[in-house]
């Protein structure tokens, strides 16, 4: 009885603390913990109002002096779920749903909370970038990282503590998934993004979650928290790394990785401790294990029941080798959900197709109904496009040409009147998409700023004016290109980006290279060394040396979807990133690619019935100037090799309700 009133009054008391908190003292803790790019891109004044309707929704929703302090700062405070950009989501939908939810429990708001948003998005793939909130919701669509985060959104809206959650990568198949966690009367509590089921802590994904090797959250601060354990069963795989003598080294870095889609992703980065130690906790499927020292490196397989190994990095830049593998992935003792099965018997499944009815008729009200192509992809946006394209500027048909598909749906007139803006050269080499930042005005803007520069003078002005600073970019957000000029810092990713669009808008052939970096064409250079560079810290301005990569791969087989080619960068593999949707880089393999001279790891793997994969890597080195061939090669095996890719079993689900809700 004694432990029960200790209790209750320190939940009491912590209730307090949390209603305690003031409008400067929760504006002091998003600037405390927030990320570079929301301090210099949103003023002080959106963060105010956003803290305003933070308190008001725990003020005027009845759980709302129940949620403690920590998860209120950090699950209903912020607005930021992922990349996306930060919009006024808050206050519409809370204007939207608070009367909807009066007289609900906190666990019944969270349910309804979720029938909403599915009467408002439903499933669709699409790129890395994450729409906003309301543009997810104006559009309809969203892959499942846009419906999370959308959801994460509506939660926090009306005061329900919230976080997104993902597998980064399934073990059993080329994919990943995004859903969400509630909390919910003292305990953490999940359901699938706007596939609303009757109960809580059910999805079609639990039985591929009870296979997974890592589910993780994140906080405000930008630590990882594992969830893992909560969907399957966990090991600790403990690593320690010496080096030929046995000698343990510290400070070395250790990635555990998975395959999937044809590489190796790193699940998890750590770095030795003073005995050479790091860990992982992870589930029951094969892992390999990257150790990266100096100019040394080593990989190890780890099996699914191994928790302790010993690894020597002893490879170095410039050997080459060839490996194999065959790796395992965990089982589960839960049935696969038969997703092919409509519900339409029980009070959810009617529920939501009458939910499904609804999204339609607003699409049918709001979109586009003629045959313009164009029109039609910009769903709820065609009017914004519709408009430009009557203003017939002169580089309209570029300025299209450079956006993709979720572009034409979320961009607005002052970003395309400031792309025209552009010179022919730029436009056809991108425009104003670099990479999968939020598209934001710049041309205009730099174009006022600077003067006329030749490629290496940019390149000087960039190394010499605006500072790396990776602190407190925990997600490796982009900042704006005039927020990065006015700010004169940001991180290295974003600082790359910024040089291909200050490049850009000075009237320059610029682009970024697969790895993310900055590449200025240098008019007067040589055909292998046509591209200028960042340069790093103990480096002067110099152009890249570029060899010719040409592979053997079957016409067939997309990247990403049977190989990978990876760069060596600082002892650990990175992976070229091309699209994963795009026919045409095999091709390009084929007759020959050019990068920059290195080390390269390419990577093939055949997956298997049930989710096993025979893997082959190569290591070789490519120099300048050369024309490098190398055979690809696939392995096989008696056993039944899958007919199909399975990219995305959202994709499969987004096509049928779940069965589940009928049992």
């Amino acid at each position: 009885m004694k432990h029960l009133l200790i209790t209750t009054v320190a939940l009491m008391t912590l209730g307090t603390n949390a209603m305690a908190q003031t409008e400067n003292e929760c504006l002091d803790f998003l600037y405390q913990h927030m990320p570079t790019p929301d301090s210099v891109d949103y003023p002080k004044s959106y963060w105010r109002n956003q803290v305003r309707l933070a308190l008001k929704a725990r003020k005027t929703m009845s759980w709302g002096h129940t949620v403690p302090l920590w998860e209120f700062q950090n699950f209903v405070l912020p607005v930021r779920v992922n990349n996306e950009a930060l919009d006024e989501a808050r206050a519409i939908i809370y204007k939207e749903l608070m009367p909807r939810l009066k007289g609900m429990t906190m666990e019944e708001a969270a349910l309804e909370v979720n029938h909403w948003c599915h009467e408002k998005v439903s499933y669709r793939p699409s790129d890395g970038r994450t729409a906003a909130p309301l543009a997810t919701m104006r559009n309809s669509i969203g892959r499942c990282g846009e419906e999370s985060t959308f959801t994460v959104s509506a939660m926090r809206s009306v005061g329900i503590p919230a976080r997104q959650v993902y597998c980064p990568r399934w073990a059993h198949t080329d994919d990943n998934h995004a859903w969400v966690e509630v909390w919910i009367d003292g305990k953490w509590r999940f359901l699938g993004a706007c596939e609303p089921e009757a109960t809580l802590d059910k999805g079609w994904f639990n039985w591929a979650a009870s296979r997974a090797m890592l589910v993780r959250a994140f906080d405000y601060e930008g630590n990882s928290i594992s969830t893992t354990t909560t969907y399957a069963p966990v090991k600790t795989l403990n690593v320690k790394v010496v080096d030929e003598n046995g000698t343990p080294i510290k400070n070395a870095t250790v990635d555990f990785r998975l395959y999937n889609y044809s590489e190796f992703y790193p699940l998890h980065t750590a770095k030795t401790d003073a005995e050479g130690c790091a860990a992982f906790q992870t589930g029951y499927g094969d892992l390999q294990v990257w150790v990266s020292a100096g100019d040394r490196y080593g990989a190890m397989k780890a099996d699914a029941y191994t928790t302790t190994m010993t690894i020597t990095p002893n490879r170095k830049t410039g050997c080459e080798w060839t490996e194999q593998y065959d790796w395992h992935v965990p089982t589960t003792v839960l049935q696969e959900p038969d997703r092919s099965i409509v519900d339409t018997v029980s009070a959810n499944g009617r529920r939501l197709m009458r939910e499904d009815s609804i999204r339609a008729a607003y699409q049918q009200h709001t979109f586009y109904k003629g045959q313009d192509e164009t029109l039609r992809k910009a769903r709820s946006n065609w009017k914004v496009i519709e408009r430009f394209i009557k203003e017939n500027h002169p580089h309209t048909a570029l300025v299209l040409k450079g956006l993709n598909e979720k572009d034409l749906s979320d961009v607005t007139i002052d970003v395309l009147h400031d792309a025209c803006l552009m010179n022919e050269e730029a436009l056809k080499c991108g425009g104003v998409r670099i990479s999968t930042e939020h598209l934001r005005p710049f041309v205009a803007f730099l174009q006022k700023q600077l003067p006329k520069m030749t490629a290496k003078e940019w390149i000087n002005w960039v190394e010499q004016n605006i500072a790396v600073d990776n602190s407190k970019n925990p997600k490796q957000l982009y900042t704006s290109v005039v927020g990065i000029y006015n700010s004169r810092r940001c991180n290295d990713r974003s600082r790359e980006l910024f040089t291909v669009a200050g490049a850009r808008a000075l009237g320059m052939k610029a682009e970024l290279d697969p790895l993310g970096k900055a590449m200025v064409a240098d008019n007067n250079a040589t055909a292998t060394s046509g591209w200028l560079r960042l340069a790093n810290k103990e480096e002067k301005v110099e152009q890249v040396a570029m060899g010719t990569l040409q592979l053997d791969v079957p016409k067939d087989i997309m990247y990403y979807h049977g190989y990978t080619i990876s760069k060596m960068v600082n002892g650990r593999p990175t992976p070229l990133d091309y699209a994963d949707d795009d026919p045409t880089v095999t091709g390009k393999f084929r007759e020959g690619l050019m990068l920059p001279e290195g080390d390269y790891l390419l990577t093939t793997g055949t997956r298997l019935k049930g989710g096993d994969v025979l893997t082959h890597s190569t290591m070789f080195s490519l120099k300048a100037g050369e024309t490098k061939k190398v055979n690809v090669l696939f392995r096989t095996s008696q056993h039944s090799v899958k007919g199909d890719l399975q990219l995305d079993d959202s994709e499969i689900n987004s096509n049928a309700t779940s069965h589940q809700s009928a049992q």
